[in-house]
């Protein structure tokens, strides 16, 4: 389920109005250029949205890895997973006529890395509290 929030949210074609108002729209690119996923040239730091987009990438990816980790309980498995979903979505936002860009996948990592990290310190604690 979340990962199906997580494709409406990054397929949608404003990402500002669905933000800010809610409003899911799509459009279909059939030819989109697979070289704007090595784009690095549009980091813009200074832009509250974008860093909100960048935030919703971290959070939103941890979360999935949270929750499918929970579910599969193999913690490599659900991290491969993870980041194949990332890359997937990426590379299908640029026929939704988005920026799809591997930078947000080096974010999205960067969220499946925390969430891996709080669980295994969560689950050693565990650990250490049967023993």
């Amino acid at each position: 389920m979340w990962a199906a929030i997580i494709l409406t949210a990054m397929c949608t074609g404003d990402p500002r109005a669905f933000l800010y108002a809610g409003k899911v729209s799509y459009h279909i690119e059939f030819t989109p250029n697979f070289h704007d996923l090595l784009l690095v040239d549009d980091i813009n730091l200074d832009s509250t949205f974008y860093l909100i987009q960048k935030t919703g990438h971290f959070l939103s990816f941890g979360f999935l890895y949270f929750f499918l980790v929970t579910w599969i309980r193999r913690p490599y498995k659900a991290f491969v997973l993870c980041g194949l979903f990332a890359l997937f979505t990426e590379i299908l936002q640029l026929f939704f006529g988005r920026s799809g860009r591997l930078f947000d996948v080096g974010i999205d990592l960067l969220g499946i890395s925390l969430a891996y990290l709080i669980c295994t310190y969560i689950n050693s604690q565990r650990s250490a509290d049967e023993r």
